[in-house]
């Protein structure tokens, strides 16, 4: 026998041991806390705040739960929380610590692809389903978030997608308290300006529409709205407005009224997949290209379905994807609608783009959440 090789197996078995040793005490932990009266309240309490739209209390609720216990549970509902609340990047954070931390679930490695995928890291998001296939190949949340990220954009419609405890697209919340009926239909994609009170929309998605509207954003606030009379600047350019029968909020992301920006430059697009139910947008992301002939449209230099929100380096609401030109997507400045009523673009005041630098995706995609609406409608 080497010299050695008796102390190195000895210190491997007794590695284990400890390690098996810890699980089981862990395990042993988490059933107790399962037990705890006051935990499982305070995860039901919070489920139920989230599942209302209550973001703020259940965001609370589950922080509370994970200070009992540094469960995957109280995490993932912080994760979900956080994503209701609009806070993506806090959301993003989150997840990667869940899906590292507790590797003997799929749930929160699940969670964590899907919302890279969302937020436009591809790369990042393959890797981590690539290590999942890897150790869960079998498991059944793994091949549907595999074949659902599959498709872009990525839309959550199975019942395993839509569990609880991993939800993969925001609860429904009425903001007027007259949510779309199930039966709504996806008629486009959708710009929210004017302070959260109009959509600009493709007239051409609502122009058949005989029936009720409704517009929903990333955190499944929805609300009727009602189509205003065509405007000249916007009816010769193939777009319509909505007016919404209650405010949707805008959080940090203004519309800029300004000089569109010039051509080579970074931009993005947020966008919804082929669903009615509430969902989470896509980021896209490429170069703003050029005038299209004599038109008003300029090229985009990645794909994006007409409506979508397109947002500058800096996450300013900069124009509207309008159609596809010799196969190609194009968008609209809103710089070149006016005479559009300048309360349409108001917001707070900001500092100069150059004072401000670039944004960092999460953050552009963030106000993308807001932005970007879904347009419902019901047939009579």
């Amino acid at each position: 026998m080497k010299s050695g090789t008796l102390p190195r197996r000895a210190v491997v078995a007794a590695s284990l041991a400890i390690a098996c040793l810890a699980a089981r005490a862990h395990g042993e932990e988490a059933a107790a806390a399962a037990r705890n009266p006051q935990r499982v309240a305070l995860m039901a309490r919070a489920q139920a705040e989230l599942q209302r739209g209550e973001a703020v209390s259940a965001l609370d609720d589950f922080e509370r739960a994970a200070m009992m216990l540094h469960a995957a549970d109280a995490e993932l509902g912080l994760i979900r929380a956080a994503m209701q609340d609009g806070q993506y990047r806090r959301a993003l954070a989150f997840c990667a610590h869940t899906a590292g931390e507790h590797d003997d679930t799929s749930d929160g490695a699940a969670l964590y692809a899907w919302l890279l995928r969302i937020g436009g890291q591809d790369a990042p998001s393959e890797r981590v389903m690539a290590e999942l296939r890897g150790h869960a190949a079998g498991d059944e949340l793994t091949r549907e978030v595999d074949a659902a990220l599959a498709v872009s954009p990525p839309v959550a419609t199975t019942p395993l997608l839509l569990a609880p405890l991993h939800r993969m697209a925001p609860w429904p919340v009425a903001g007027d308290g007259v949510a779309p009926p199930p039966d709504a239909r996806l008629a486009s994609n959708a710009v929210l300006l004017d302070d959260g009170a109009t959509a600009l929309v493709p007239a051409a998605a609502v122009t058949a529409v005989a029936g009720r509207v409704w517009v929903r954003n990333g955190l499944g606030e929805s609300t009727e709205a009602t189509r205003e009379v065509d405007e000249p600047a916007l009816a010769a350019r193939g777009l319509a407005r909505l007016r919404l029968h209650a405010r949707l909020p805008v959080g940090d992301a203004h519309p800029s009224g300004g000089r569109a920006p010039f051509a080579g430059s970074a931009g993005y697009a947020v966008q919804y997949g082929a669903t009615a139910s509430p969902a989470w947008p896509a980021l896209a992301q490429g170069f703003l290209g050029g005038l299209i002939g004599d038109s008003d449209w300029r090229r985009l230099g990645f794909a994006a379905d007409a409506g979508a929100p397109v947002l500058d380096a800096q996450g300013s609401v900069v124009g509207i994807v309008v159609g596809t030109s010799n196969g190609q997507s194009a968008w609209l400045p809103l710089a070149v609608l006016q005479p559009m009523p300048a309360a349409a673009f108001a917001g707070a005041p900001r500092e100069p783009a150059a004072a401000r630098g670039l944004t960092a995706p999460d953050a552009i995609y963030e106000s993308g959440l807001r932005r970007a609406l879904q347009v419902l409608f019901v047939a009579p």
